[in-house]
């Protein structure tokens, strides 16, 4: 089918997602712009005693920011509690005091009070600052009622979330009889602003009442958008004057002891003495530069285990806290890693989930003026068979009119062997309308590989419109069959996807019941998906009608139908064991596959001591069927001590043979107090027949300063061979 054939075939999706532009556009509230509500920051001398009481007499003389407004349960409605935000600064820091006034304090839950706590589980208070007063980018800061700290820095308008990120902050709180209070001191240093000596920046303050599930903006945003996607809607911070921005120069060593084996490659157990370097600079207000030499992430989480039974390889999401910060920026438009993901940092450094020895690198982001950069350059060591490889990646991004943005990127993978290397480049557009209800964005991409001379191309246009009530949405991708991003990830090349989606999200109120429940949300989507060979033809196509309900504890009910016809052009294997136990392999042949599958899942309210979740999948597979079952309980005793466990079987019967797998997961974590914790990740699956330990002790000595004792194991049952390593790791952070 020619590209004219084809455009015209789906034009009718753009133009139906359209048609309802003009109507939207006359209505007044999408027109409307509402008075941005200011909050005033006072200047002070006097010395602020981060205690969670807001005794000091400097407290007394601000201004009190209140009338908070729901946005969930009853949206546009005031908040059922009270709260005020005050806030104070000296040359050093800036200083927010939150008094959360509650009528039923014994109502107030706190779960968890790790670092980076889960707000899932408990009240909590927010503050969002915008500090370049730009609509899209900044940072989160969060407590619980007894000071547990929560952050993270987010960017294009809140889209892209890094809740990786860690910041160097303080805060404390305190429950008493009318609620509790909280204390906040953010040094200067670790925030990004201009050089103005009078600065205007975004700010916004939310709180979470858990019994409720009530959430509360004191800058009101629409339901339709979450937390940080609220940025826009923020009000303005005035009245900081005569603060520098710091260069904020900062370098964090390390060392590193212990002893590893890994038999699975012969090797006999090797002890480990090492250390590294990592150093932030400020070069501007707006960007920074980071270097580390020797890098090691011997403290990692490990990755969650995989059972796949499709013919498409697997996808692991990044933890390593190095590649975290700012990744949201090397992101080529709306780009998602089942199409192609042009840049994908588990490419550098790691190799089939093994380690590979980095050298060292470089890394420039941030901002200048409405010009964002990011560019990372990373050296490996070679490995075995493994040639010592750089990675360069280069991203430039510019916002015009109001939150859109144009982009360009670059990639580059060179090994020190001839011919070995793997470019990229691409150019992407996010234009948004009426603030942020209509969105419409491209991304166009090309790589270059020796001896891949035909179409390496990628291409993707979606379009985006919602409101309180609706959401319309569609988009295209078209995937050359020599498109190859060695440092990305692509599951199918020489394919054209087309997805369309529509959903609605009625409003209900606080009474409104389903049987003696109340519900908080109901989303129904209807979607639909295609796939077409490049030469034409279809590969897949499929429809998607599913209901999400959400009760006001939280409990949650989802309910999926797929209706689906595939293509096989060659056979593939799924792996588990039969029912005598023994591993075995089953083919599926090529052909035509039509099948209707449904799907079911239940999830407690997580706030209780138990709480669990079930889910059961069943129809068609290929030419048989499969049904999976899914389990997970909860438990918290308090909120130091949780675990959970998680079960997962898949059964399926295909003419040649029935098998199963199951996979197992147990987790159980203590936390001391906000800065000292112990956890252990166990976990099983019969299809790699791995089992794999994690335990891992965390002690926050200085802010941003750790100690790590971390053992990791991994047991290949059906190769008989035992994996592990034991590490001691010491970092601090050192402030200039």
């Amino acid at each position: 089918m020619s590209d004219r054939a084809l455009f015209r075939r789906n034009s009718w999706r753009l133009t139906v997602l359209l048609l309802p532009l003009a109507a939207w556009s006359q209505t007044p509230a999408a027109r409307e712009s509402k008075p941005v509500r200011v909050a005033v920051a006072k200047r002070t001398d006097q010395k602020i005693k981060l205690d969670g009481v807001l005794d000091e007499p400097a407290w007394q003389t601000t201004e009190v920011t209140g009338g908070y407004t729901q946005q969930d349960p009853e949206e546009g409605q005031p908040s059922t509690e009270y709260t005020e935000v005050r806030i104070l600064y000296d040359p050093d820091n800036l200083y927010f005091g939150i008094v959360a006034h509650d009528r039923t304090p014994s109502g107030i839950v706190v779960n968890d009070i790790r670092r980076d706590f889960e707000t899932t589980y408990e009240d909590y208070v927010t503050v969002y600052l915008d500090t370049f007063h730009d609509r899209s980018n900044g940072y989160y800061f969060a407590t619980s009622a007894i000071g547990g700290q929560r952050d993270s820095q987010f960017s294009d308008q809140g889209r892209v979330n890094n809740m990786n990120w860690d910041g160097s902050w303080y805060v404390e709180a305190r429950r008493n009889e009318g609620g509790f209070t909280a204390e906040f001191a953010i040094p200067f240093k670790t925030l990004r602003f201009s050089e103005a000596k009078q600065q205007v920046w975004g700010v916004n303050f939310t709180r979470r009442i858990r019994r409720r599930n009530e959430s509360t903006y004191w800058s009101p945003s629409p339901r339709r958008y979450g937390a940080t996607r609220s940025i826009p809607y923020a009000g303005d911070l005035i009245g900081i004057e005569n603060v520098e921005p710091s260069r904020n120069f900062q370098v964090k060593p390390y060392g590193l002891t212990g002893v590893q084996r890994f038999a699975s490659q012969g090797k006999v157990a090797e002890r480990q003495l090492e250390g590294g370097l990592d150093v932030k600079y400020g070069v501007t207000p707006g960007l920074s530069l980071d270097l580390t030499v020797n890098t090691d992430f011997s403290e990692t989480d490990v990755d969650t285990q995989q059972v796949n039974l499709t013919r498409f390889s697997t996808f692991f999401p990044e933890k390593r806290e190095f590649f975290l910060e700012n990744s949201g920026l090397f992101q080529l438009g709306t780009l998602t890693r089942n199409e192609g993901l042009l840049f994908q940092s588990r490419t550098i450094g790691l190799e089939n989930g093994n380690p590979i020895p980095i050298l060292g690198g470089v890394r420039l982001t941030g901002h200048a003026g409405r010009n964002y950069l990011g560019v990372l350059n990373m050296q490996t060591r070679s490995k075995d068979t493994t040639p010592a490889t750089n990675f360069t990646v280069a991203r430039l991004k510019r916002s015009i009119l109001r939150g859109s943005d144009v982009g360009m990127m670059f990639l580059n993978r060179q090994s020190r062997l001839p011919d070995d290397y793997n470019r990229a480049f691409g150019a992407d557009t996010n234009l948004l309308f009426f603030q942020t209800d209509l969105r419409i964005s491209g991304a166009l991409a090309r790589t270059l590989t020796p001896g891949l001379t035909g179409n390496d191309r990628i291409g993707k246009v979606e379009a985006e419109l919602q409101n309180s009530l609706l959401r319309f949405f569609t988009s295209y991708v078209d995937v050359g069959t020599d498109f190859n991003p060695e440092m990305g990830y692509v599951q199918r090349t020489g394919r054209r996807f087309i997805h369309d989606e529509f959903s609605a999200r009625p409003r209900f109120s606080s009474e409104s019941r389903l049987g003696r429940w109340k519900i908080l949300d109901v989303f129904a989507t209807m979607s639909a998906d295609q796939v077409l060979f490049s030469s034409g033809g279809t590969e897949e196509k499929s429809l998607n009608p599913s209901v999400n309900v959400t009760l006001l504890d939280g409990t949650t009910f989802d309910w999926n139908y797929t209706h689906d016809f595939e293509r096989i052009m060659k056979t593939f294997n799924v792996s588990g064991v039969n029912d005598s136990g023994d591993r075995v392999s089953l083919k599926v042949p090529v052909g035509d596959y039509r099948s209707d599958r449904g799907s079911f899942s239940f999830a407690s309210d997580r706030s209780r001591p138990f709480s669990g979740n079930i889910g059961y999948d069943w129809g068609d597979y290929y030419n048989g069927t499969e049904k999976s079952l899914t389990l997970g309980v909860r438990y918290h005793y308090s909120y130091r001590f949780r675990t959970s466990f998680t079960y997962t079987r898949n059964h399926v019967d295909l003419p040649q043979g029935s098998l199963h797998t199951d996979q197992t997961g147990l987790t159980a974590e203590y936390t001391f107090n906000p800065k000292m914790s112990l956890s252990s990740f166990i976990q099983y699956n019969n299809q790699s027949d791995q089992l794999s330990s994690n335990i891992r002790f965390r002690l926050i000595h200085h802010p941003l300063s750790d100690i790590f004792l971390v053992y990791n194991e991994l047991r290949d049952r059906a190769k008989q061979t035992r994996d592990w390593g034991l590490s001691l790791k010491y970092t601090r952070l050192i402030s200039f």
